[in-house]
């Protein structure tokens, strides 16, 4: 009797023990069964390396444990904005979410492992049912940070590109402009030169001095300018010769006005020109005569000078013709001829 006894509370508590571990086994692994829980969605763009079974908190205190992570989403099951990844997690029926809840997915530390945390929740929203699905927001880190940084610099890494292929276009231009046989040393040297010239014409013994040195001597009290304003003030003065003569010009011209003597005395001067035309046209033809006679002399003389001394016998046709006046016509003389 007393060994079946043994036997029987040795089983007991092998079967005790069996039964607490399971339990412990249980509660550790499926608190579920022991403690009410609800179940919640958070969508994320990105799971970031969150594993099934992280700690889910409530501004910082253990509530749950994520139980499943679920990505891609099927597009039609994808909230706005897009997000592919979803996490199914299990918390406390006892803790209070409330469905206006900031979700953040965190790492604590710098080793720690990735967790959710429900923060800065609104009361007034009122407590979020299971299975309610949340928006989650994801830290950026490092990871992320690099493509954002070269996104932000793309465009400014272009802009340098092209401000150094500017500069460089614009260093070859200056080593073009400031070679040795380019324009800008020539330019140089003729404004150097230019400069020299400049120094010459306006140093004490060049030309500019001496211009200004002229006009000063002929502008000053004794210069020939002044002497010929003087002049001109003298002349065209109240008692100057001009002035007189201007007055006995104009006292002559009123008194030809007024004895009116001007319209008879162009009268006389205008017959005396018809006149003068009359005779002019009747002498012409004498004129003409006298004219050629004074040709065909002066002609003699240069070419035969002794006819001068020595009677001549040239005969001149002059002679045979008849003036056109007169209107006679004279019998034509025979030259002599030469024996």
């Amino acid at each position: 009797m007393i060994i079946e006894r043994n036997e029987i509370r040795t089983g007991l508590l092998v079967v005790l023990t069996l039964v607490a571990f399971v339990a412990v086994v249980i509660y550790l692994g499926a608190p579920g069964v022991f403690v009410p829980e609800k179940t919640y969605f958070i969508y994320f763009d990105n799971a970031a390396a969150l594993k099934p079974g992280a700690e889910v908190l409530l501004a910082g205190r253990k509530i749950g444990r994520v139980k499943k992570v679920s990505s891609p989403v099927p597009e039609k099951s994808r909230p706005e904005p897009k997000l592919e990844a979803l996490v199914e997690v299990h918390v406390d029926a006892s803790a209070q979410i409330y469905e206006k809840v900031r979700v953040v997915m965190a790492q604590p530390s710098l080793l720690g492992e990735m967790m959710i945390d429900f923060t800065t929740g609104e009361e007034a929203s009122g407590p979020a049912a299971s299975n309610h699905a949340f928006i989650g927001e994801r830290p950026r880190s490092l990871s992320d940070a690099v493509p954002t940084v070269l996104a932000k610099i793309d465009p400014v890494l272009q802009n340098a590109t092209a401000t150094f292929a500017s500069l460089q276009k614009t260093a070859d231009n200056l080593t073009k402009i400031t070679g040795d046989n380019s324009d800008l040393p020539k330019a140089f040297s003729q404004f150097r030169q230019v400069g020299t010239n400049l120094a010459r014409l306006t140093s004490n013994e060049g030309a500019l001095h001496r211009s200004l040195a002229n006009v000063e001597a002929m502008t000053g009290p004794e210069g020939s300018l002044k002497k010929t304003l003087g002049n001109l003030e003298a002349l065209t003065g109240e008692d100057s010769s001009l002035a007189k003569t201007t007055a006995n010009a104009e006292k002559f011209t009123d008194s030809l006005t007024k004895n009116k003597d001007i319209a008879p005395t162009l009268a006389n001067f205008r017959q005396t020109s018809e006149r003068l035309s009359d005779m002019m046209k009747k002498l012409s033809p004498q004129l003409t005569t006298i004219g050629s006679n004074l040709q065909a002399a002066s002609e003699t003389v240069k070419t035969q000078p002794w006819r001068l001394i020595w009677p001549s016998t040239k005969k001149y046709e002059e002679e045979n013709k008849v003036p056109p006046e007169q209107g006679v016509r004279r019998p034509a003389v025979k030259k002599p001829t030469k024996r």
